[in-house]
């Protein structure tokens, strides 16, 4: 896991403390975390429900990493009139099968991290979806082949090392079992929780329909088949790292692995991927500020000679980040949950990672 240093924000350090626990056991009980951090969970609760309802910081459940490494991820990059540009990003935003929607400071308008089933649901998207919103004028697409650093490997630096073992091993960890098979059920289940992640289940049962001991069958069966990423995400502003560059770049196919062991190590590293296309590295990063951008560029080429930069681009706004749509401040305003099932409900697998039938 990547930690950063803790920011001087309008939140306090227990604040922040808090939020770091819940990066790391994003379920435990309010009674677990104020033992580690030494507070009632009274006043965990209490200070938790300030910071998620003021959207500094929330915790979420989406598809794991290993999930989406199954089906088809591409980003997908969108030019607009610009007057249409912010209608178009919220309309994208709003669409299941988005992960991310971000608005560049150049080269394109739209950068948008897209997951759907499988290639046909890719096109669908384009062709059908994307292509087809009033006020688009392009659209180009590039295929992820390989997720090497995802953005739920992020934390903040807010526990000292001994908190953070006694977190890990409370937290729900998957069983390393095969990767399960998603039936509608366990889909109900995922997007009853995206909202918040914490919901217990007796909640989670009344939105699904199904009864107290199933969902939390279902439940369990989510985490050890590691079909569900609970996380807790943080308000960009507020981290020390306010600023996004994206890089697209070239490796030497031979070179490539080493390139990407490199480059994962990078601390301001988010997101690492393999692409299709004219490049085959995509870079996400946090920075403490824009003129970083230039000292990343300079560290890559003196770590990682192979890598050849193609092309960078300043994010002006994230839109939507992991199912929900954010304020100029990155702040949460909307859920927006991911589903990349969402034109291909009947053809969903009947049995669920438990054996039940749906």
């Amino acid at each position: 896991m990547k930690d950063f240093a803790t920011p001087c924000t309008g939140l306090d350090e227990t604040d922040l403390a808090i939020a770091n626990a819940l990066q790391i056991a994003p379920r435990a009980s309010w009674a677990t975390l104020g033992g580690v951090l030494g507070l009632s969970a009274v006043t965990v609760a209490r200070r938790w429900s300030h910071i998620s309802d003021s959207g500094f910081a929330w915790v979420t459940a989406t598809g794991s990493p290993e999930l989406w490494r199954s089906l088809c991820n591409a980003f997908i990059d969108v030019d607009c009139h610009p007057a249409e540009r912010s209608r178009v990003a919220l309309a994208l935003a709003r669409d299941p099968r988005t992960k991310s929607v971000m608005e560049l400071a150049s080269g394109r308008d739209l950068h948008v991290n897209v997951v759907t089933r499988d290639l046909p649901g890719l096109s669908r998207f384009i062709l059908d979806r994307v292509s087809r919103l009033p006020g688009v004028v392009n659209v180009n697409c590039q295929v992820t082949t390989r997720i090497h650093v995802a953005g739920s490997d992020w934390r903040l630096d807010a526990l000292s090392s001994g908190q953070r073992a006694r977190l890990q091993s409370v937290a729900e960890e998957r069983s390393g079992a095969q990767l399960g098979r998603l039936s509608d059920s366990d889909r109900a289940l995922l997007l009853a929780l995206a909202p918040d992640g914490r919901l217990p289940v007796t909640e989670l049962a009344a939105l699904t329909g199904a009864s107290h001991s199933a969902t939390r069958r279902r439940l369990s069966g989510l985490v050890r088949s590691g079909l569900v990423s609970f996380r807790c995400e943080i308000a960009q502003h507020i981290t020390g790292w306010p600023v996004t560059a994206l890089l697209w770049g070239r490796a030497p196919l031979v070179d490539r692995e080493l390139a990407f062991v490199k480059l994962a190590k990078m601390p301001s590293v988010r997101l690492l991927t393999a692409t299709s296309g004219d490049t085959n590295v995509f870079l996400s990063t946090w920075l403490h500020s824009i003129d970083q951008t230039l000292d990343l560029e300079k560290r890559i080429a003196a770590e990682v000679p192979d890598f050849k930069i193609a092309n960078h681009a300043i994010v002006l706004r994230t839109v939507k980040r992991q199912g929900w749509i954010l304020d100029e401040l990155g702040r949460k305003r909307e859920s927006a949950p991911i589903d990349p099932w969402y034109d291909h409900e009947p053809d969903l697998p009947t049995t669920g990672v438990s054996g039940e039938t749906s």
